[in-house]
């Protein structure tokens, strides 16, 4: 299977590597508009013009819809990374052109290796989940500028925990409410605070980007123990004992792509779980857009 991937972020490199260890790929385009990746990666800077039939979409959501749309006329299969698109105006014109034969989103977070883990060997469903991510995204009371992209801690990052989360435990979410936080002249909110429900489970998840270190972790509540699923560190953890139960090996990027590959290899398309969790996540910004 020939890939292309269009929008080389902070993730290109994970996801280059990822395809390079997945069996089944062969051969790999890129695909940029910045002149400095043109020239260092020898890549097109026409998306229109890629040979491949299989595109990975990882540009800013902002323009996720219309790439979706353009690549699908010519016949491709689109690969899109989270979230697919940015509001629910555009979710009900993205069901419009979008079918189990074309379309297969990145739900990366979701394949991390202490959530196979908790999958095979725990699989035991909480009483209620707490999740934490930061990430050091903020300079002077600011966004920095190479993450406004990005569209804001709500939109970019809540999706992934929440991706884990129905894998484990089933797709019937519901959004509830959430609270955010901007600086003064931001677009885009620095912290949000989230409330849904999977199946009966409260979930709540808290994103900071105004913090020096990255923090990502599922917390699942028990009667007599506290399950911590550390993505960043690729570890279950009992914390009630401080208990490793385990801890995965190699790149945490790495990990979630290959996933993330063999997972489209094998499926060829997760529609109706995007959808699901499009349709609920985006509740939280219907009144922002």
């Amino acid at each position: 299977m020939n890939v292309a991937i269009v929008g080389l972020g902070h993730a290109f490199s994970k996801q280059f590597k990822a395809l390079k260890e997945t069996s089944g790929i062969n051969k790999i385009e890129l695909c940029d508009k910045d002149p400095v990746k043109i020239k260092k990666y020898n890549c097109k800077a026409n998306y229109l013009s890629l040979d491949s039939n299989n595109v990975v979409i990882a540009t800013s959501p902002k323009y996720h819809l219309e790439i979706i749309e353009n690549l699908l006329r010519e016949q491709k299969k689109v690969i899109s990374e989270k979230p697919v698109v940015i509001n629910l105006e555009e979710l009900n014109q993205l069901k419009k052109v979008i079918t189990k034969e074309n379309y297969y989103n990145s739900l990366h977070f979701s394949f991390g290796l202490e959530i196979e883990y908790f999958i095979k060997n725990i699989n035991i469903k909480p009483d209620k989940i707490y999740c934490y991510i930061s990430d050091n995204y903020v300079k002077d009371e600011h966004i920095k500028k190479e993450q406004i992209g990005l569209c804001g801690s709500y939109l970019d990052e809540v999706i992934n925990p929440l991706s884990a989360i129905c894998r484990m435990f089933g797709y019937n979410m519901r959004f509830i409410s959430n609270e955010k936080k901007k600086y003064l002249n931001d677009e885009f909110d620095y912290y949000s605070l989230s409330n849904f429900e999977v199946d009966d489970i409260s979930v709540q998840v808290e994103v900071l980007w105004d913090d020096k270190k990255s923090r990502k972790y599922i917390d699942l509540y028990y009667d007599e123990k506290i399950i911590r699923l550390d993505s960043m560190n690729q570890t279950v953890i009992d914390l009630t004992g401080n208990k490793v139960l385990f801890k995965a090996k190699g790149d945490r990027m790495t990990n979630h792509y290959i996933g993330v590959f063999n997972d489209y290899l094998e499926k060829g398309s997760n529609i109706d779980i995007s959808i699901k969790l499009h349709e609920e996540l985006l509740k939280g910004v219907s009144d922002e857009n």
